[in-house]
């Protein structure tokens, strides 16, 4: 009976994952974007709602008006569901509307960017008090199948079905759905019969930001009002979303509801069978889904965009030793020179290159979209201090061995992406980080819980490596030389993987995958060894990473620090070695994050300054800054008299343009 409750009490949770849903399907269909920052604007509207309702302040995401005392529920919900519509609309018109021909990355990067953004402008805005809602529906107790469970669960789930009933009708009977329907399916084709794709898209997604946020307040006094909660709700509704192949309606409602009573039911077993496991049976069911789902239909669901896949261009040019010795140089003496502040900003940089060129290999080389390499580089940190300090295993052995074990992780994690690319791609390792948090990081008996995980400080030959000396000693810079030292080796091995046969390869097979099967190429294989290699580079960036910290907790790899991670190696340029050099600069915590602290004050407003930095910087420069640096210089030497008509360009020059022609 407790476990035929706990199913039934599911069902508002599922309703929304329905609801979300739906939201999802929207505007994939109408834009090929998956909004990963759909959970955090429904959010914005959802404090609004509390402190309308508690104070009547109406907060905008710039200044605020205060309407008097704290005001009804159902006026608050007007007045939100109306800001809703324009808050949607603008983040659909800055954001997206410039990349409706864009490659499915660089939308992809752009709705991480808006969601990290908004998340940040929440916490700046509604600052992290804790918000609670009082009851809109009613709530009283109500028997169903001898089990009593709160009524308004079933308004909920009333409510999404309503939602679903209408949403049906606008598109199958009103000329606007049939329209959006129609340029789903044929773009080319509703232009030429005079529609507007992008009008037709705007209307789907203040349809989509009007009603997640209605939902989403009326289910607030039921779940945690955090900003982390209603931001992850994205992947079980992506679960429901590709339950309905992200077409069906009412396969998406009913996925999503079932998602919510399977995962409530489960909570309670773990309580009664104690084999279960304890940690993340929750979280790891819409994973599952989603797994299961794209292994039987990956190849058959709507793939909106797919034939825009492009990515920016892999520039091959000569490895120039005399500018890698200045580069180390320049680092090797700021290492000593800089202040402690400077230079634990340079060490975090420095760290975070290994892993953005992690990605470098994986989605620049081989165009497999990753949104789980913190989660892998969290593995090795773990790891290593297994090994390290449980174990007693020595440095560097442990934390090569600790890599290895990320290597494995992210190969296994690898193998059900093998059938899929692009946005899809993303969906499997977004669900695949949130399952590794809730599985691995939130276990104490792997991590340590609360208390975290120590990791002893490196040491070879009894010299010590470490990052804590004396009190006044922090950062030391003997571990910035052997951070900087490891950042050397990742930089070279990834620009000789791009000139081998190997790297051509992966290429290939980046660019067309069934040219490159053609032409005899596994690229099953190759696209495995690429996530193996890249899994490694994370690894390592992990096992430095403990090294820095000493004491690690699951918050360093949390699943948006892998979302936020995509976005900097993007702008920085996802396809070269100097793209993955800018990323580490742009990391939270790095060189820029430190001028923007020390130089302007505003260290409160950093992850809001470098998110809107990064939808800005995808917005007008698809290509990254290193992209776009290459491809300045190549077009100044083709229209320079001297060079063109006395000269070959270089290398690197003639392939990025053949490249990027």
């Amino acid at each position: 009976m407790d476990l035929l409750l706990f199913a039934l009490l599911g069902i508002g949770t599922g309703a929304v994952y329905a609801a979300f849903g739906l939201g999802l399907v929207l505007m994939y269909r109408s834009s090929g974007v998956i909004n990963f920052g759909y959970g955090a604007t429904v959010l914005f509207g959802v404090y609004q709602f509390a402190d309308l309702t508690k104070t009547g302040k109406l907060v905008f995401p710039i200044g605020s008006l205060q309407l008097g005392g704290p005001i009804g529920a159902w006026p608050a919900m007007a007045i939100v569901l109306a800001h809703a519509a324009v808050l949607t609309l603008v983040v659909y018109v800055l954001a997206f509307r410039p990349l409706h021909q864009a490659p499915p990355l660089a939308k992809a990067v752009v709705s991480v960017g808006v969601m990290l953004a908004v998340q940040a402008l929440i916490l700046v805005r509604f600052g992290s008090d804790p918000r609670s809602i009082a009851p809109i529906l009613p709530n009283d107790a109500i028997d169903v199948a001898g089990a009593t469970m709160p009524r308004d669960r079933l308004y909920l789930a009333g409510i999404v079905v309503l939602l679903a009933v209408v949403l049906h009708a606008f598109l199958t009977y009103t000329r606007t759905g049939i329209a959006s329907r129609g340029a789903s399916q044929n773009e080319k084709g509703a232009v030429l019969l005079g529609l507007r794709p992008t009008r037709l898209a705007a209307i789907n997604w203040i349809i989509a930001g009007v009603g997640g946020t209605a939902l989403g307040v009326l289910i607030a006094p039921i779940m945690s009002l955090e900003v982390g909660t209603y931001t992850l709700l994205i992947v079980p509704a992506l679960g429901a979303a590709l339950i309905g192949r992200l077409s069906s309606i009412s396969a998406v409602v009913a996925g999503g509801i079932a998602l919510g009573v399977v995962q409530s039911g489960l909570m309670q077993a773990t309580t009664q069978y104690t084999w279960l496991p304890q940690n993340g049976l929750k979280q790891g069911l819409p994973f599952l889904v989603i797994i299961a789902v794209l292994a039987l239909y990956g190849k058959s669901l709507p793939g909106r965009g797919a034939l825009e896949e492009k990515l920016p261009p892999a520039a091959s040019g000569p490895i120039r030793p005399w500018l890698i010795v200045l580069l180390v140089a320049v680092a090797a003496v700021a290492m000593q020179v800089f202040s402690p502040t400077w230079r634990l900003g340079l060490i975090t940089s420095l760290t975070a290159v290994v892993v953005c060129l992690s990605l470098v290999v994986l989605t620049g080389f081989v165009g497999q979209i990753s949104l789980a390499q913190m989660s892998l580089a969290g593995v090795a940190g773990f790891t290593l201090s297994k090994f390290g300090d449980a174990w007693g295993i020595p440095f560097p052995i442990a934390p090569l061995l600790a890599a290895l074990v990320a290597t494995a992780v992210g190969v296994l994690v690898s193998i059900p992406a093998i059938r899929v690319r692009g946005l899809h791609l993303a969906v499997v390792t977004i669900a695949a980080a949130v399952a590794i948090e809730e599985f691995i990081f939130k276990n104490p008996r792997f991590t340590g819980g609360l208390a975290g995980s120590p990791v002893p400080q490196p040491e070879l030959f009894g010299v010590s490596l470490g990052i804590r000396g004396g009190p006044t000693d922090f950062p030391r810079p003997a571990f910035g030389y052997l951070v900087l030292a490891v950042a050397v080796a990742a930089a070279l091995g990834v620009a000789l993987l791009r000139r081998s046969d190997l790297g051509r390869q992966m290429l290939a097979v980046r660019s067309s995958e069934r040219a490159a099967a053609a032409a005899g190429l596994n690229t099953a294989r190759i696209k495995l060894i690429g996530a193996a290699l890249s899994s490694f580079l994370a690894g390592v960036g992990g096992t430095l990473m403990g090294y820095q910290q000493g004491q690690l907790s699951f918050e360093t790899f949390s699943v948006f620090t892998s979302l936020g991670l995509l976005a900097v190696v993007y702008i920085g340029g996802v396809s070269s070695v100097s793209g993955g050099l800018v990323a580490g600069v742009m990391f939270s915590g790095g060189l820029m994050s430190t001028a923007i602290d020390q130089w302007f004050g505003l260290g409160d407003y950093e992850t809001l300054i470098l998110a809107l930095g990064l939808v800005l910087g995808a917005v007008a420069n698809p290509e990254g800054v290193a992209g776009m640096v290459f491809r300045t210089r190549a077009r100044f030497r083709q229209a320079s008299p001297s060079r063109s008509e006395t000269a070959e360009p270089d290398l690197e020059e003639r392939v990025f343009v053949t490249d990027g022609a």
